[in-house]
């Protein structure tokens, strides 16, 4: 069976690098189909980290590569001019090697708006997409997630940007889950078609003649009710609502302190909430599998990123619509 070939950014998250690396060997060991891993950073780290896990680790040369990036991201770079002048840091190189072909998919959990820029111009966006998004999906009380998007590669979005988000998430659902007509809602301050910001109100006249699963606007409190499947919004927005549902944990196990019990049957029954139990979140709309980790990531959060990452690339030929 052929490796599904990755690149990983070891720079990208706040624990550094050494946790994601052991997410990468731990992701090696629990895939079912074999992974050939390009690890891009610095290469003294790299080799110093693979060799304090050589004796408890099983990989080879072979299948663990080593891709040396000796540039670092400053604070004060433009994130749409980094992939030009800093092409041998590991947040660019992950995407050269897949725009080479070397690599299928790349993982980072790195700034958002860098991984975002490099992405979209050296890769490119699919056809009729005028602004990639991330995704996230989130528990919901029906049978199935509800895809929220974006959630923070794009602050500020014009009406053709949420306009694509909606199209992207429905063929998304469609051909990723098999949904046939997945319904596609606006998040805004009321149902009412008058309510919300122009943007908004002009997005939804244009996603009721150009997306068959239009429904309409849909509030914050029936986010997790399952009534969309796909949930449209700018990125801060977004971001600011995927945070606040990923503190469900922190503030269950606060507020039921002592019961153990019911506290486990909670969090066993929101565990998408978990950034761990996702890893990663696609970034949808690009030629390309682009995944973003949150930059808390721990060394499981990697490895599950990881393993999304190579599952997607596997059913890329069902969904190459949303991807190209």
């Amino acid at each position: 069976m052929q490796p599904v070939c990755l690149a990983v950014d070891i720079h990208g998250g706040d624990f550094g690098s050494r946790v994601v690396i052991e997410g990468v060997l731990d992701a090696k060991k629990k895939s079912t189909v074999p992974l050939k891993v390009y690890l891009c950073g610095e290469e003294k780290t790299i080799t110093s980290a693979l060799e304090s896990f050589s004796r408890t680790e099983d990989y080879s040369d072979e299948d663990i590569i080593v891709v040396n990036c000796p540039q670092i991201v400053g604070e004060v770079e433009v994130p749409s001019r980094v992939w030009k002048i800093k092409k041998d840091t590991s947040i660019i190189r992950c995407i050269s090697l897949q725009k080479e072909g070397v690599v299928s998919a790349s993982l980072s959990a790195g700034d958002t708006r860098i991984l975002m820029g490099a992405s979209l111009f050296l890769l490119g966006r699919s056809k009729e997409v005028s602004r990639p998004a991330l995704g996230a999906l989130l528990p919901t009380i029906s049978s199935r997630s509800t895809l929220l998007l974006d959630v923070g590669a794009n602050l500020g979005c014009r009406t053709e940007h949420l306009v694509g988000f909606g199209l992207m998430g429905y063929n998304y659902i469609k051909h990723f889950f098999s949904v046939d007509n997945p319904s596609v809602a606006l998040l805004n301050v009321g149902e009412e078609s008058s309510k919300g910001t122009k943007t908004i109100v002009d997005a939804a006249r244009i996603l009721a003649g150009k997306c068959r699963g239009y429904h309409g606007f849909i509030e914050g409190d029936r986010v997790l009710s399952g009534d969309a499947d796909v949930i449209v919004c700018d990125g801060f927005t977004g971001n600011v609502l995927l945070k606040a549902c990923e503190s469900f944990h922190v503030l269950t196990e606060s507020v039921l302190k002592g019961s153990q019990k019911l506290i486990e049957t909670l969090k066993n029954k929101m565990t998408i909430l978990n950034a761990e139990n996702y890893g990663a979140v696609p970034l949808l709309g690009l030629k390309g599998v682009v995944f973003k980790a949150h930059g808390a990531s721990s060394s499981k959060a990697i490895a599950q990123a990881l393993l999304t990452a190579a599952r997607t690339v596997e059913q890329k030929a069902f969904v190459q619509k949303i991807y190209e």
